[in-house]
């Protein structure tokens, strides 16, 4: 994959590839906001458009699930150079001046791999939350649904509402003296 990102900042070039992977993600997630906000059809998908959003979804959760994670720690490993021998804090230091130390070490990996497990909850917790709304959209409110006029088969409106039937009712008095 090419890395197009110029080198104005210092962190940019090595960063590339993460950039355009959360570019085309941010693009993706814009088309499916998009499609979210328009109602269902009344017809049903055709095959051709069942692939389409197949290959969608699968393209956009390759994104979420394995490029940017994947991008991500290559740029944490090669460029921040965030391994083993760089430590946030070690068990033999105090604890905010305190006189106590830290129970354990933490070195950068661990800060790397718990930011990578964000990533993968922060996508998990959107991909959930898409797929409910995406079975949710197109259904109104029983009061919105009320208050829309009715069309005709042709989806125009009606001019006047269609009259209701007369109840039967018998002509003969109900003495039974028939």
């Amino acid at each position: 994959m090419p890395n197009l990102v110029p080198d104005w900042l210092p962190w940019m070039r090595p960063a590339g590839r993460l950039i355009l992977a959360c570019a085309i993600m941010a693009i993706g997630l814009g088309i499916v906001f998009y499609l979210l906000k328009r109602p269902k059809p009344d017809r049903l998908a055709t095959w051709a458009e069942c692939m389409a959003g197949a290959v969608g979804t699968f393209a956009l959760m390759t994104l979420a699930y394995a490029v940017i994670p994947h991008e991500y720690l290559t740029f944490s490993d090669k460029y921040l150079q965030w391994d083993t021998t760089k430590f946030v804090f070690r068990s033999s230091q105090d604890i905010f001046f305190l006189p106590v130390h830290y129970p354990f070490t933490m070195d950068k990996k661990s800060v790397r791999d718990i930011i990578v497990v964000v990533i993968y909850v922060i996508f998990f917790g959107l991909n959930l939350s898409l797929f409910s709304e995406w079975q949710k959209r197109g259904s109104e409110p029983a009061a919105a649904a009320a208050d829309k006029p009715r069309t005709s088969r042709f989806g125009r409106p009606l001019r006047r509402e269609r009259p209701t039937p007369a109840p039967v009712t018998s002509s003969v008095s109900g003495n039974g003296d028939g």
